[in-house]
């Protein structure tokens, strides 16, 4: 049945519970958001079940639907085969946003969702500019227009750390990959 709900409907690629905090506040007003969980980079099982579970407690504070998408991390180690040398913010990264957005974008289709944007704008290693260069690649041939919204504007990351507290939720310091967390272990 279609929704009465006069905004149009946009899927949020979550890539956490704290950075979605901050954009679905942003977006809230101008569209029905429905929220993704797809981040088969997080290789680590305890962790990527902890991270849901917080993207999942706080879809139910907002009340908004969360689609989980499945845990894939054959599929990332496949997109990111060649590249853990990379250093963050290099191909990898790519070839990780276009495997996310591309998912994302296949959601967003089946569910006749037209609208898609990321979280991942939010962290302040992730540049609008290679997001949306990696969701034109992802999203070739899908019926469904991304949106390029640049969350760390307006005091996006710090509204986030806000919400993040007030909410109690858990905030990770790596983005979820092998590599960037060894690379999290060297700085220590």
């Amino acid at each position: 049945m279609p929704s009465a709900d006069p905004r149009p409907r946009l899927l949020l690629h979550v890539c956490c519970a704290p950075c979605s905090t901050a954009c679905i506040e942003r977006l809230r007003d101008d569209y029905d958001v429905v929220l993704l969980w797809y981040n088969p980079n997080v290789t680590d099982r305890d962790e990527h079940e902890r991270r849901l579970a917080e993207a999942r407690r706080y879809a139910g504070i907002v009340g908004v639907e969360l689609i989980e998408g499945p845990r894939d991390v054959e599929r990332w180690r496949e997109a990111a085969e060649g590249l853990l040398e990379d250093p963050e913010g290099g191909r990898r990264c790519d070839a990780c946003f276009r495997l996310r957005l591309r998912v994302a974008g296949e959601a967003a289709e089946e569910r006749g969702i037209r609208l898609l944007t990321t979280t991942l704008t939010l962290g302040p290693r992730k540049p609008l500019a290679k997001v949306a260069a990696a969701a034109e690649e992802a999203l070739a041939g899908l019926p469904v227009e991304y949106l390029p919204i640049d969350f760390k504007k307006r005091g996006g990351f710090d509204r986030s750390l806000q919400l993040s507290k007030q909410h109690g939720l858990y905030r990770q310091d790596f983005c979820g990959c092998e590599p960037s967390r060894l690379e999290r272990e060297r700085r220590r």
